[in-house]
């Protein structure tokens, strides 16, 4: 069985060079190392130019992971039953030519993340069952305007009705897709690496206490929250790790002595930012659309460091099994921290936690559960 996967955020050779750092990006890898599946193919929008070199490259072909390139022949705009034709057939002689075999096969499975992952395997028309993966909640996009949201929501409907089955890590997500006659639905939760975090006992120096958080500075995150509770401890130094995305309201915290901005940290890295904290901080807002199975508790239950978060969906505490401290307001943040600090509150032990819910497990259950039945 062959997997091809429409949607990784750059080529496998970059990957495992830069690492494997969003929920795409990490399913790839485990698809690529549970020895369930014969061949992983990437497929990688390009330039003909790209494309002309990926064919004539001396790169060996024979490899389980492989990274195609494709690009169109024709201009977009030329559309109808020839040109379209035209089309599907030039896109499968590229691939062919970078040496794949086998690839239009109805038994393969298309693994489509986002929508432009799957809007790139609608161009490239394989043969195959489709799986289309939504990672969480997109209808509620803050980051569109209403002309791309609605076309958004066209994309997510089409893909619902051309997919064998719709996947998200978000209850949400699958609720919407319920409310609109889908039944097709699988939660496919997010997971952790545990071979990046080896078990460590990590002794703390610090001067001052870190309250620390890791990942990006989103609209997702309630910045007036994390203000509140910099301004209430100017005792504790603030360490923010990451890089902004479409967001600029974290600059109200670049006024205050107590905080860092230590920008972007490199995935090989992680493991040892967080276990310097001596509490990983998790603020996102409430919202019923962002329910996120967030990757970055994951991570800092892997460090073994103590985790205080917004409780900002009803399952929280379910998802990971009582292993993080959860607050509804600034005053119990405050106090939930001070109890870690003074030891009356203990860190509870992920790491059974952390091996029963890694990546690879992830795939497993959804290649026994989902494509073996089927």
């Amino acid at each position: 069985m062959k997997l091809i996967f429409f949607g990784a955020d750059a080529p496998w050779s970059e990957l495992e060079k830069t690492g494997f750092k969003r929920r795409n990006t990490n399913l790839l890898k485990s698809f690529a190392d549970v020895q369930l599946f014969d061949q992983v193919i990437l497929i990688h929008p390009s330039t003909r130019i790209g494309v002309a070199k990926a064919i004539f490259s001396n790169k060996s072909k024979k490899s389980k992971v492989q990274d195609v390139f494709v690009s169109g022949v024709f201009y977009e705009k030329l559309n109808g039953g020839l040109f379209n034709s035209l089309k599907r057939l030039f896109f499968k002689i590229q691939i062919w030519a970078q040496g794949i075999s086998s690839f239009n096969n109805g038994a393969n499975i298309l693994f489509c993340y986002w929508p432009k992952g799957y809007l790139l395997n609608k161009k490239v028309a394989l043969k195959g069952r489709i799986f289309f993966d939504t990672d969480h909640n997109i209808i509620h996009d803050e980051n569109l305007k209403k002309e791309q949201s609605r076309h958004q929501i066209n994309v997510l409907l089409d893909a619902g009705n051309r997919s064998e089955l719709i996947i998200s890590s978000a209850r949400s997500m699958l609720n919407w897709y319920k409310e609109n006659g889908f039944l097709n639905l699988y939660r496919l939760r997010n997971g952790i690496d545990p071979s990046r975090f080896p078990e460590s006992i990590v002794t703390k120096k610090n001067p001052a206490p870190i309250i620390g958080y890791i990942g990006t500075l989103s609209k997702w995150i309630d910045f007036s929250v994390y203000e509140e509770l910099i301004q209430r401890n100017p005792q504790w130094d603030f360490h923010i790790y990451g890089s902004s995305f479409k967001d600029e309201n974290y600059r109200n915290l670049e006024k205050y002595v107590n905080v860092s901005f230590k920008g972007f940290v490199e995935a090989g890295s992680v493991p040892d930012v967080i276990k310097s904290f001596d509490v990983a901080l998790n603020l996102y807002r409430n919202e019923s659309w962002l329910d996120v199975d967030s990757m970055k508790i994951y991570e800092y239950l892997a460090s073994g460091v103590p985790v205080v978060s917004m409780n900002y969906h009803p399952n929280l505490q379910e998802d990971f099994e009582n292993l993080i401290f959860t607050a509804d307001s600034v005053n119990e943040i405050e106090t939930v921290i001070l109890e870690i600090l003074s030891g009356k509150k203990p860190n509870p032990d992920a790491r059974e936690f952390i091996r029963e819910n890694s990546w690879d497990k992830r795939v497993e259950e959804f290649y026994y559960t989902v494509l073996k039945r089927n």
